[in-house]
């Protein structure tokens, strides 16, 4: 038997998906990074905690711009329902001078969020990513197909 201690909840589930495939993107407009996982809530007062962790790079390919942006968003469905936002962060890089150099911003994306779906529908969150300028491109899971992993995790919270 489970016990639930005072102040915290039980954790009924728990489950993990994982990706090497690289996903790259210049729209200016959040689309898919390939990064998605389900989980089915026993009650609608339970909380899905979700961390993501993926390398990424954002490339200025050449262009004579002063800055690089690569935008994340953490999105929530089920049937039904559109794709809701939940959570969205940016990284940039400034570069003051607008020569035409290469300018390359990478990293690791991590996110931890505890979302409350009030739902018992099978719901899929999502990584979603976009660069600015278009003139850029954001590559998720940088360096190339098997090299590193882009996961994500979710972890349902019983009341």
């Amino acid at each position: 038997r489970l016990k639930t201690y005072a102040g915290g909840g039980l954790v009924l589930q728990s489950q993990s998906a994982s990706s090497t495939s690289r996903t790259t993107t210049t729209s200016t407009t959040f689309g898919g990074m390939g990064l998605s996982d389900t989980i089915t809530c026993a009650s609608t007062d339970s909380k899905v905690l979700v961390i993501v962790s993926a390398n990424y790079v954002c490339d200025s390919n050449n262009a004579s711009v002063t800055f690089t942006t690569a935008g994340f968003q953490l999105t929530r469905n089920h049937s039904g329902i559109s794709e809701t936002e939940i959570f969205e962060t940016r990284e940039m890089l400034n570069f003051p001078e607008d020569s035409g150099m290469d300018m390359i911003n990478g990293g690791t994306i991590s996110i931890t969020y505890l979302d409350s779906p009030s739902s018992t529908n099978e719901l899929t969150y999502n990584l979603n990513g976009l660069v600015d300028p278009s003139t850029s491109t954001l590559e998720v899971t940088a360096g190339g197909s098997g090299q590193f992993y882009k996961t994500m995790t979710l972890i349902e919270i019983g009341a």
